[in-house]
């Protein structure tokens, strides 16, 4: 699930205005630095509404066979 930081209580407003018209369940969480954690759908929903830019899931783009450094002898 994505994680969306908020960074104003502007983005906040439009997220929720935004996630509410989508649909499902979000959860708010963190005290002093805010995060939306969100479903697919809703993440795709904020982006196209301009409300978050996007990001990288997480995911490391250096995985697989082809990220291994080659050594030079």
């Amino acid at each position: 699930m994505p994680v969306v930081p908020i960074t104003s209580s502007e983005q906040y407003q439009k997220a929720t205005e935004v996630l509410d018209r989508v649909g499902g369940t979000y959860q708010g969480v963190g005290y002093k630095e805010w995060f939306l954690v969100v479903s697919e759908a809703q993440y795709k929903a904020l982006v196209e509404a301009g409300v978050v830019a996007t990001q990288d899931s997480g995911k490391d783009s250096k995985r697989g066979k082809k990220s291994r450094k080659t050594g030079t002898a």
